[in-house]
């Protein structure tokens, strides 16, 4: 009789301990990870619900910088307008122009823009070519980038240097007649 009484206890715990390895992994495990899984999902919500708060915030100040780029958007035949920017910055820093080589052609990009790069190589003091570097980026004329810059001197007080310089200028392929509200 008590082994009878044994075996069936035996029994009974062996019928829990399996009913809570089932309630755990049928049950309480993968409600625990579907809880993990709403927070991660309301986090994210409430990420993207807070970026897209702050761009409604910042919406009239995109749409005006957006209409500022499209004013200064470069035209179809923009190659003069880049060469006259090229020649007020030479004029306005006095430096000496040795080279200034532009692709042959505007590079097209995927993106909606269209790249003019230029290659020039100039000679001045530190000052002229420090107010070229200056005028060159300040311009808001037209939509410029200076990519490489390389100063180099042979003479032994540094009083002649010369720059060499990549300089990109961009146009827009595509310019939208009217913008998203």
């Amino acid at each position: 009789m008590k082994t009878d009484r044994r075996q069936l206890l035996l029994k009974i715990t062996l019928a829990a301990v399996a009913g809570l390895f089932l309630l755990d992994s049928l049950v309480i495990e993968p409600a625990f990870h579907a809880i993990g899984n709403q927070i991660d999902r309301i986090k994210d919500l409430r990420d993207k619900v807070q970026r897209g708060s702050q761009l409604c915030a910042r919406g009239p100040s995109l749409r005006d910088r957006w209409a500022e780029m499209l004013r200064a958007n470069l035209p179809a035949d923009a190659e003069p307008v880049t060469y006259k920017a090229w020649d007020r910055w030479v004029r306005e820093s006095q430096i000496s122009v040795t080279s200034f080589v532009p692709q042959p052609q505007w590079q097209n990009h995927d993106e909606g823009f269209e790249t003019l790069e230029c290659r020039a190589v100039a000679i001045g003091s530190q000052a002229a070519l420090g107010r070229f570097l200056y005028e060159l980026e300040s311009d808001t004329s037209v939509p410029v980038n200076l990519e490489e810059c390389e100063f180099t001197t042979r003479d032994p007080r540094g009083s002649q240097l010369t720059l060499t310089a990549r300089i990109t200028f961009l146009r827009l392929k595509e310019t939208p007649k009217n913008p998203a509200p």
